[in-house]
């Protein structure tokens, strides 16, 4: 046995001791120790990253990056401290293996780091680099003007809320979506007007909200829809238009409108061959065939109906139908089309109001399992499309589209889609399960035995903004649950930054999750990189075993963040 093994089991064998294990002799059994050790392993939470993970990986080639979100890293922060009950589906971007095991949750926020502070700097951060191997670019509130304390504030973290949210809205994630207003992120993106003061109603024909319906910002970014961003993002859509110069906010009233486009394959790639626009009266009204710059190499009339014959005296190009929609749309129209982003890609054109059926509808569960138009009209239309063999008609797909949403909107928000029936089930299991005390205790003995706040340790420039964000939530929360006053997350201000992580250090043993936000100016001190690297490790040195740490850099109004994560184990 080599001295460094022997020196190991030395080690392991004392903390087994301490752990009040039986005491053995020099000649002990080292199996019964390799055994122990195994089984100690096996207990041990793991995390990795899944496939949309790897995407956003530093590890992949930046023009094939796909960054995640701060919603992300806040689903990874509930899942260390809730565990799987937190889970309505499994976690889009990482695996958390034994996650009851993790007796920390540390997280440690900078503002003013970027991804390129990160490339640009690699040898200052030679020790957090020693640390992490889990390194992801996320899309943080500063690349589109919004703001990152008020995006963290609005998750639910301390402790007297959690039996109460969850009895509410069945599981943490589905609270932070139901909470999330659809227009803070939106409103920061594109250009949109201040809500109307007048009251609106629900349309008659409709059973529940369209808005409800309307992607989001986070969702329209990761299902591949262009997006006006600010930063090195908006390279890819340099050439892309908005479809008004000036939106109103989406309402209930909004009206929709179904829109189907054709392709073709050009020297360039695909480009737009054939638009069709149809109102909620199932009324066509728009309709052009276009002709590409670039020349034809594939008509794909099998699929899109178009042939040489057709286009050969048509006139109008890209930019007229752009105009002619910027036009003809109104401020508060909502689009709707089957896998839309890629009409408007095709389009090159952005909006901010998108309904897609193709994540309405859903037969197994899973969502990123997509059916077509074609066996969704068949299924709930009780209609025959694409029949022809002359390709699809744009008009024939857009209408079928429209009417899949306005039959949605007469039944529920939960008809034909198998993702939120399943969610539904899981709320009414999960609600059943917490009013029976012998499991409430099972699945939340540890924090509840604890009864500790999660704190939040910041400057005054930090702690302030967190005031007045958690107030609000708090507020708006006790009038949604119609409970007393929940109990507050712990803030705590402190003169300096070296403080700030003094203090944090030493409040991780008191607390469930313990958060640092920092607000350094790089550019004007860029020895504080030095700094926030020896920051970094001594704060990992001084993590007991099996904690998670997770470090977010912010970024800046020109680039992106950063996530970085890791379990500690020895």
């Amino acid at each position: 046995m080599s001295t460094n093994t022997a020196s190991r089991k030395r080690r392991v064998h004392n903390e087994l001791e301490k752990n009040s294990e039986p005491s053995t002799e020099n000649g002990e059994d080292i199996k019964a120790i390799n055994k122990m050790l195994k089984k100690r392993k096996k207990s041990l939470p793991k995390f990795r990253l899944k496939a949309n993970g790897e995407n956003a990986s530093l590890a992949t080639a930046t023009i094939e990056r796909v960054p995640l979100t701060l919603t992300d890293v806040q689903y990874l922060l509930l899942h260390s401290l809730l565990g799987n009950l937190n889970l309505t589906e499994s976690p889009r971007w990482y695996v958390l293996d034994k996650c009851g095991g993790i007796k920390k949750t540390t997280c440690l926020i900078i503002e003013g780091l970027s991804v390129q502070h990160w490339e640009k700097h690699a040898d200052e951060f030679n020790e957090t680099k020693k640390i992490f191997t889990d390194c992801v670019e996320i899309l943080t509130p500063s690349v589109y003007g919004g703001s990152l304390v008020e995006e963290l504030a609005l998750v639910p973290l301390s402790e007297a809320e959690k039996d109460t949210i969850i009895q509410k809205y069945g599981s943490m994630n589905l609270a932070l979506e139901a909470r999330k207003d659809l227009m803070i992120m939106m409103k920061a993106v594109f250009p949109i007007g201040d809500e109307s003061t007048n009251e609106v109603n629900l349309s008659t024909d409709d059973k529940f909200p369209r808005t409800q319906l309307v992607l989001s910002a986070w969702q329209l970014i990761e299902e591949n829809y262009p997006v006006p961003l600010k930063g090195k993002l908006s390279a890819a859509y340099a050439d892309y238009v908005l479809t008004k110069d000036e939106y109103a906010p989406v309402t209930v009233t909004s009206p929709m409108f179904g829109i189907d486009c054709e392709m073709c394959l050009t020297s360039a790639g695909s480009e737009l061959t054939r638009i069709s626009v149809v109102n909620e009266k199932h009324e066509v009204i728009y309709e052009s065939l276009v002709k590409p710059y670039n020349d034809i190499t594939d008509y794909l009339t099998r699929f899109s109906g178009i042939t040489k014959s057709l286009l050969n005296d048509v006139s109008k190009r890209l930019e007229d139908v752009q105009n002619d929609l910027k036009a003809l749309l109104p401020p508060d129209a909502i689009l709707v089309g089957q896998s839309l982003n890629t009409d408007l890609h095709a389009l090159k054109m952005m909006h901010p109001y998108i309904i897609d059926t193709s994540l309405l509808y859903n037969f197994t569960g899973e969502r990123t399992r997509k059916p077509k138009l074609k066996t969704l009209a068949r299924e709930f239309l009780k209609e025959d499309i694409q029949m022809g063999r002359d390709g699809h008609c744009s008009t024939e797909d857009s209408l079928a589209a429209l009417k899949l949403v306005q039959l949605k909107l007469s039944k529920s928000i939960e008809f034909g889609d198998a993702v939120h029936t399943n969610r539904e089930k899981f709320k009414e299991n999960i609600i059943k399960m917490v009013k029976t005390p012998q499991y409430a205790l099972s699945i939340f003995n540890h924090m509840l035995e604890q009864k500790k706040s999660s704190v939040i340790i910041g400057c005054d420039d930090i702690t302030g903004d967190y005031h007045t964000y958690l107030t609000q939530a708090k507020e708006s929360m006790s009038a949604q649950l119609k409970k007393g006053n929940p109990k507050k997350i712990k803030l705590v201000t402190v003169d300096s930054v070296e403080e700030v992580i003094t203090s944090f250090k030493d409040s991780v043993p008191d607390y469930n999750l313990t958060m640092a936000h920092l607000k350094l100016d790089i550019d004007k001190e860029v020895e504080l990189i030095n700094k926030v690297n020896l920051w970094i490790k001594s704060i990992w040195d001084s993590l007991e075993q099996s904690s998670l740490f997770v470090i977010v850099f912010g970024g800046t109004s020109k680039d992106t963040g950063l996530a970085l994560m890791k379990i500690k184990h020895t």
